[in-house]
C-alpha cells in the first residue's frame, strides 16, 4: 500500500476518477463553508487555542489566525463532519473524503504545493480508506465505533505522508503509529453529545501527528493490519475472517472512490432515501398532514440499533446532531417542511409541534430486500390516511449512487446553496472554477487564501 501510495501519479487514474475526485473536494469544501458559523466549529477553534496556544505555521480554511498544520486539520475536520452533508462509501459507512480533505488542506496551503499534488494525495487517501473498510464483513457501528474516525486516521497518513515526501519506510511507520491513534466511540448516539462531531477532526489532526512522529524517527509495527496483534484483531472482537485482499487487490486499476455517493440531505447516509421518498409523498400527493394515522418505514434491520431505537429518544432527538440519526423526527421534517438543506435540524424545527406529532406516527418495518443488499440505498415509505388510503413510494438507489449517478449539476447545485450567504457570489463561482482545474494550479494556497476572513 506505500509503494503504490508513493508512486501513483495522476496520469495512471482515468479521467473519469480524476474528476470524481475534484467534484468530492468541491462537494466537502462547500460543506466547510457552510459549517463556518456553527456553535461546534467555533468551539473548535476556542479549544484548539487553549490547549495549544501559540501554534504557527497554517490555517484552517475560513480563518485568517494562525495556528499549527493540526489544529488546522482538526477545525478543518469538524467543520467538514458537524452537518452531516459530505459523502459516503456505501458498501462501508465511510464518510469518505472529509478526513483526507481536512488533513492535506493545510499541509499543502502552508508548503505552497500544486493542485496536481494536493489531488493526488486525496485521491491515495480516499481510495485506500474505502479498502479498509472492506476487509471486515462486519459492520464498525455494530462495534460501537465510527468507521470514518477509526479508518480515517490510516487514510490521512498515507496521504500527509505522500506530501510530506516520506520514503517508504517512514510511511510504514507512520501508518503503524496511526493503528494507536485510532479512535472513534459512538456512545453519543444514544444522548445526541457533540463528541461524535469531532471524529473526523481528530483522525485528520492525529495523522499529521503520525507522520511527523515517523519524520524524526518513531518506528511503528509493519503488520499493523494483518499481525497477531494487528488493528483488525483488536477493534473487531469477533470470529470472522478478515478479507485483506481488498487492501491491494487491483490497487490503482479498479477504483472503490467510484462507489462514493454525496450526500443530498445533511444526514446519516441510511436515512437519505427516506427523505426522498417523503418529500416525493408529499409532491405528488395533497397530503393534509393531521389526516395521517401512521407512517411506515421500511428499512434493514441492522440499522434499527442506529436510526430507529429507542423509538422514543429518535422521535424526540435532544440536539441538532441527534436528529441527524434519527429516523423518525427525520420522516416527520421532510413530510412537514418540503425542503432539505443546510437549514435542517434547526431548533425550531426539533420543537415544532407539528413535526413532533408526525414523528410519533412513524414506524419501522425490516425490509428484506435492503437487507440483502447493502451496497444499494433503498427506502419504503408508506403513508396510511385516516381514511384507509395509502400512499407509498419506493426509492432503489439514490441519486449520486454508481447505479444512479448524480451529474455534475447536482453538486454545482448543492455546493451553491451550501456556500449561499457566506460567501460573495463571485468568489463562489471562482472557487468552483479553481476547483474544477484544480490540477493546473501551482499554489494551492492562491486557490483557498481568500476564504480566510
Amino acid at each position: 500500500m506505500a509503494d503504490w501510495a508513493i508512486g501513483f501519479s495522476l496520469d495512471a487514474a482515468p479521467a473519469e476518477v480524476v474528476h470524481n475526485t475534484k467534484l468530492r473536494l468541491l462537494d466537502v469544501i462547500g460543506v466547510m463553508i457552510a459549517s463556518n458559523g456553527h456553535d461546534n466549529v467555533e468551539a473548535a477553534r476556542r479549544a484548539v487555542a487553549d490547549a495549544d496556544a501559540g501554534g504557527r505555521g497554517a490555517h484552517s480554511l475560513m480563518d485568517a489566525r494562525e495556528t499549527s498544520p493540526a489544529n488546522a486539520a482538526f477545525v478543518n475536520g469538524v467543520a467538514a463532519a458537524v452537518l452531516e452533508f459530505d459523502d459516503t462509501h456505501l458498501a462501508t459507512n465511510i464518510h469518505a473524503t472529509c478526513a483526507i480533505a481536512a488533513a492535506i488542506l493545510p499541509v499543502a496551503q502552508s508548503a505552497r504545493l500544486s493542485g496536481r499534488q494536493l489531488l493526488e494525495a486525496l485521491l491515495v487517501g480516499s481510495e485506500i480508506v474505502c479498502r479498509l473498510g472492506m476487509v471486515t464483513p462486519v459492520r464498525m457501528h455494530e462495534m460501537g465505533f465510527h468507521p470514518t474516525g477509526v479508518y480515517g486516521v490510516f487514510a490521512a497518513a498515507y496521504a500527509v505522508a505522500r506530501l510530506r515526501g516520506l520514503p517508504h519506510s517512514q510511511m510504514v511507520d507512520a501508518i503503524g503509529t496511526a493503528a494507536s491513534l485510532s479512535s472513534g466511540s459512538i456512545a453519543s448516539f444514544e444522548d445526541g453529545t457533540s463528541t461524535k462531531t469531532m471524529h473526523v477532526g481528530f483522525a485528520a489532526a492525529a495523522a499529521l501527528r503520525a507522520v511527523a512522529l515517523a519524520r524524526h524517527g518513531i518506528t511503528g509495527p509493519d503488520l499493523v493490519f494483518e499481525g497477531r496483534f494487528g488493528w483488525y484483531r483488536s477493534h473487531v472482537q469477533a470470529e470472522t475472517d478478515f478479507n485483506f485482499a481488498a487492501l491491494t487487490d487491483q490497487l490503482g486499476s479498479r477504483w472503490e472512490v467510484l462507489n462514493i455517493a454525496s450526500k443530498l440531505y445533511p444526514c446519516a447516509y441510511t436515512l437519505m432515501p427516506f427523505i426522498s421518498a417523503a418529500l416525493a409523498l408529499r409532491q405528488k400527493n395533497a397530503i393534509m398532514l393531521a389526516e395521517i394515522r401512521e407512517i411506515s418505514c421500511a428499512i434493514m434491520a441492522r440499522s434499527f440499533r442506529t436510526v430507529c431505537e429507542p423509538v422514543e429518544d429518535k422521535r424526540r432527538p435532544r440536539s441538532s446532531w441527534h436528529g441527524r440519526i434519527s429516523l423518525q423526527h427525520t420522516v416527520a421534517e421532510a413530510l412537514a417542511l418540503g425542503r432539505f438543506d443546510k437549514s435542517a435540524y434547526a431548533p425550531s424545527s426539533l420543537h415544532d409541534p407539528v413535526i413532533n406529532a408526525l414523528a410519533d406516527k412513524v414506524i419501522h418495518v425490516p425490509d428484506p430486500v435492503a437487507a440483502a443488499d447493502t451496497s444499494r440505498s433503498r427506502a419504503v415509505v408508506s403513508i396510511t390516511m385516516n381514511d384507509g388510503r395509502v400512499l407509498s413510494h419506493t426509492v432503489e438507489d439514490m441519486l449520486g449512487t454508481s447505479r444512479n449517478p448524480a451529474p455534475d449539476a447536482v453538486y454545482l447545485d448543492k455546493f451553491r446553496a451550501n456556500v449561499d450567504g457566506v460567501i460573495a457570489p463571485q468568489l463562489r463561482d471562482e472557487l468552483i472554477d479553481r476547483l474544477m482545474t484544480l490540477e493546473a494550479a501551482d499554489d494551492v494556497d492562491a486557490v483557498f487564501s481568500r476564504l480566510r476572513h
